[in-house]
């Protein structure tokens, strides 16, 4: 990110992380067990969603797990920011795409789309509830 052009970068252009490598693997090491029972009568083969890096949609249909965790840690995805100058529109919004809320750096200041401060506040006053020596 801190090569970047002016600051700006694509999340396509971010590499593969840990988790979304390990969910691939778990994918492939499922299919090359299904290839290796191929040749017996009755395999017995477990059920895709059972850790294997598939997992079922609301209507019962298989879907690639693509990742188990973040896509990065948090004060990356902070430093994440979108040029929107009017409004911030799904199919613009870089912030939208890629499923987080806009952030003080980004260049539209008070967009639907923004971080509240009390969601702030309160996330806050959870991080600091554990955090006591004694």
């Amino acid at each position: 990110m801190f090569c970047a052009k002016k600051g700006q970068i694509e999340s396509g252009q971010l590499p593969p992380c840990e988790d979304s490598l390990m969910q691939h693997t778990l994918r492939a090491n499922y299919q090359a067990a299904i290839w290796r029972r191929s040749l017996e009568n009755l395999p017995d083969v477990p059920a895709p969603s059972a850790g294997h890096g598939w997992e079922l949609d609301d209507g019962g249909s298989l879907k690639i797990r693509w990742m188990a965790g973040l896509p990065a840690p948090d004060v990356v995805l902070n430093l994440i920011s979108c040029t929107c100058r009017r409004t911030c529109r799904p199919s613009d919004c870089s912030c939208i795409l890629n499923g987080l809320k806009c952030t003080v750096v980004c260049k539209l200041q008070g967009c639907s789309n923004m971080v509240q401060d009390d969601a702030i506040v309160a996330q806050d006053a959870n991080d600091s509830d554990g955090d006591s020596d004694d």
